[in-house]
């Protein structure tokens, strides 16, 4: 197999996440890292903006080329190339496949240019934002029949948000690729040492951070100068609001400073008066978090479960951490969780060759690949059953906490406010743990930023 000079391009923050999301006409944001973005690899030379990198494999007879235009780096998702060389191989499969990595640069305007052409790619990989927007103007296929026909049983959370946000037919027109829950990191060591155990609702993550507190340490660090400030909200937002009051906000029916989400942030607002949350988070990026929750100075570190690989990059080889399975926020929460089903895998609607593409869509998301990408990558997916290869002890525990659990009220709300909204939430959630703001101040100037964004629609 012939490759040519690798790249990888890491976007901000989810989960991730996402989360990606609620739009007037738009409605994702791609905080970095997102699921798609949270391998710890070293950085490398991109390709010139516009230009992909394909990866040429060996085919057999004259079969349906189906092109997979695809956004990530190929060190993201590096057991791909190998197992479609083998696929192409095998003369009795239907198509072969050509997998062409652009990166971040000029791949929107790319992917925008083929859509609109007589000859688009088969298969097309699209964050929440522009699948938000393709799905809704109809330039997508709908996947349900193509989906039950395959027989996965996906994650029902993971297919609710795979249409557009106003979704009134629950069409899918995406495959949802890797899931990230919004999650607590703990420190297994420093839990044993003070034989604390594991709080599972807000007043014992309150004793125990009195505890650490008091022997020491920082109880939960976050990077919240970027994208984990806002990934504090969402992991209370989904508890107490829930998904359809997001689509409410975006459709103009309700307000992000609405009691709902002011409730929610005043949550985070509390833990962070509590010495819950460390002061320290504030001036924190996501290296600085995660260096203090490796050193052992903080017992937890909050984010999602996509920052394992970054933490795995970065710890010893024995430090030892899990994370938190389950923890309510509120006292009657709608969800347990809070997941960034990460981007969408979709067939444009002009293709040439649905059949086809079909065929190539079904191998990449079929059991093979999908557990490839459990085992080599420690990735979640989205048919429960495939994650049984899981070893990671952290992922493990996220993957058993999703297990029947995720929902449509489980989506992430970085998956679901616009770039413009979500910048601004992040700033005004650091100031607030600063103690420069309040949560009703911070979600005003949010809710400000969205209705200027709509009127310039």
């Amino acid at each position: 197999m012939k490759k040519y000079s690798k790249w990888i391009s890491i976007l901000m923050t989810m989960m991730l996440t996402g989360s990606l999301l609620v739009g007037c006409g738009n409605s994702a944001q791609e905080p970095a890292p997102q699921p798609e973005q949270t391998d710890a690899a070293a950085q490398e030379e991109p390709a010139a903006e516009g230009e992909a990198e394909t990866v040429e494999t060996e085919t057999a007879g004259e079969r349906p080329e189906v092109r997979v235009l695809i956004k990530w780096a190929e060190s993201q998702i590096e057991n791909w190339p190998a197992l479609v060389e083998e696929y192409n191989a095998d003369a009795s499969n239907p198509v072969t496949i050509k997998l062409e990595f652009y990166g971040t640069e000029g791949y929107d305007d790319k992917v925008k240019t083929e859509l609109m052409g007589d000859d688009p790619a088969g298969v097309v990989q699209l964050m929440k934002t522009t699948f938000n927007e393709y799905s809704a103007n109809g330039q997508l296929q709908e996947l349900t029949p193509f989906i039950e026909g395959q027989g996965w049983d996906y994650n029902k959370g993971a297919l609710a948000w795979a249409g557009p946000l106003n979704n009134e037919d629950g069409g899918v027109y995406g495959i949802p690729d890797f899931a990230n829950t919004s999650c607590i990191f703990y420190n297994t060591a420093i839990f044993e040492e003070l034989e604390l155990d594991v709080p599972t609702n807000v007043e014992e993550l309150k004793a125990v951070s009195k505890i650490l507190n008091d022997n020491g340490y920082k109880a939960i660090v976050t990077g919240a100068t970027n994208w984990c400030a806002s990934d504090l909200l969402a992991k209370v937002q989904a508890q107490k609001a829930g998904a359809d009051f997001l689509v409410k906000c975006y459709n103009g029916e309700a307000k992000y400073n609405d009691p709902a989400m002011v409730e929610s942030l005043e949550v985070i607002k509390d833990l962070a008066d509590s010495n819950v949350i460390d002061p320290s988070s504030a001036d924190y990026t996501d290296d600085d978090a995660i260096a203090e929750f490796t050193m052992g100075n903080a017992a937890m570190y909050t984010a999602h479960t996509g920052m394992a690989s970054a933490i795995d990059a970065v710890k010893d080889d024995d430090f030892a951490y899990d994370v938190i399975e389950k923890i309510d926020f509120t006292s009657d929460p709608k969800t347990s969780v809070s997941v960034t089903w990460g981007s969408m895998w979709c067939i444009p609607a002009n293709v040439a060759d649905r059949e086809s593409a079909e065929a190539a869509l079904a191998f990449l998301f079929g059991e093979k690949v999908q557990k490839s990408d459990v085992e080599e990558l420690g990735k979640i997916v989205n048919v429960d059953a495939w994650n049984a290869g899981l070893t990671h002890p952290a992922l493990t525990t996220a993957s058993r906490q999703l297990e029947g659990a995720g929902t449509a009220d489980s989506f992430y709300l970085l998956d679901m406010v616009s770039s413009k909204v979500l910048d601004n939430m992040n700033k005004g959630i650091q100031e607030m743990i600063q103690g420069k703001a309040t949560p009703q101040e911070v979600l005003d100037n949010v809710q400000a930023v969205w209705e200027e964004e709509c009127s310039q629609k």
